[in-house]
């Protein structure tokens, strides 16, 4: 009887880790991009488990930061910690025993695109060429993304899971698991969007809505060019859950944590998505009455 060999150092453990959770090969590929950057900066090829240090870890991400967004740092922090603190569970090596610290950072308020700009997209999908691996043309297929994006609110990775059988067919709401959060978001497809799925489904029937057989960093690429046609300020996909949730608050008061599927209370949305230069022009913002 053969006996499984103990992994000994992070890209082992990293292995055996992608196996036994409940990851999606996405988080997985995050994890390894997180290792690379962080043995890239040692310049070794992997790190034993026993070795790790909080100290260097600290350094890393010091250093890692002096280029990158604070919330680019964080999460690559946390992928790092996730392993060395699991690994420790598992019995491969002591846990860290002092907190690894982030560089104060002033993050960015949050900038969202317009709903005109989202409409200038959207036009900007109509004129595009090409089939799209899925089988329906890339226009209705970029189209259908995006306006699916702007009435859920969803992460990218919770999107392209959404399933056609968990969209009632008469637009009424349904619920959709986060990956991230495990928190339930409900959501609903506005009638437009509808009738774009439905024309869609004639054409291509399949499980996903809008299923997506490549890596995430070409989904980014192919958006990015899209953005670059329309002619509308720089962004990332991200920028959609931001103006979704901009545009939600900007009607009601305190309706965009509740829209992104965050905890009641949550000061996230707050901070990370909702656009406050847009709710000043377009909420019910008070300003002081002019001095005479």
């Amino acid at each position: 009887m053969s006996m499984r060999k103990q992994p000994q150092t992070l890209l082992e453990y990293l292995h055996e880790y992608a196996i036994t959770r409940p990851i999606s090969d996405e988080t997985a590929r995050q994890y390894r991009v997180a290792i690379g950057l962080y043995l890239r900066w040692r310049g070794s090829d992997d790190q034993p488990l026993d070795t790790l240090d909080e100290l260097e870890v600290s350094t890393w991400l010091r250093d890692y930061g002096r280029t990158r967004a604070a919330g680019t740092v964080r999460s690559k922090r946390a992928y790092i910690m996730s392993l060395w603190r699991n690994a420790a569970d598992d019995g491969y090596c002591d846990g860290p025993r002092r907190r690894v610290r982030l560089t104060p950072a002033t993050a960015p308020p949050p900038v969202a695109w317009t709903i005109a700009e989202v409409d200038q997209l959207i036009t900007t999908c109509r004129r595009l060429k090409r089939w799209h691996p899925c089988g329906l043309r890339r226009s209705e297929y970029w189209e259908l993304a995006i306006r699916c994006a702007w009435d859920t609110g969803l992460r990218w990775g919770d999107l392209i899971a959404m399933r056609v059988r968990d969209v009632p067919p008469d637009g009424s709401v349904f619920a959709v698991v986060q990956h991230k959060t495990r928190r339930v978001a409900i959501c609903r497809l506005e009638s437009r969007t509808l009738d774009l799925l439905h024309a869609s489904l004639e054409k291509v029937p399949r499980e996903l809505v809008v299923p997506w057989p490549s890596s995430g960093e070409t989904f980014r690429a192919q958006f990015s060019r899209l953005v670059r046609k329309s002619g509308i300020r720089p962004g990332t996909w991200k920028w959609l859950r931001r103006s979704s949730g901009t545009d939600v608050e900007v009607q009601q008061w305190g309706a965009a944590a509740r829209h992104l599927g965050h905890a009641d209370g949550s000061r996230i949305a707050y901070v990370h998505y909702v656009d406050p230069v847009q709710l000043a022009q377009h909420g019910d913002r008070v300003w002081p009455r002019p001095l005479s």
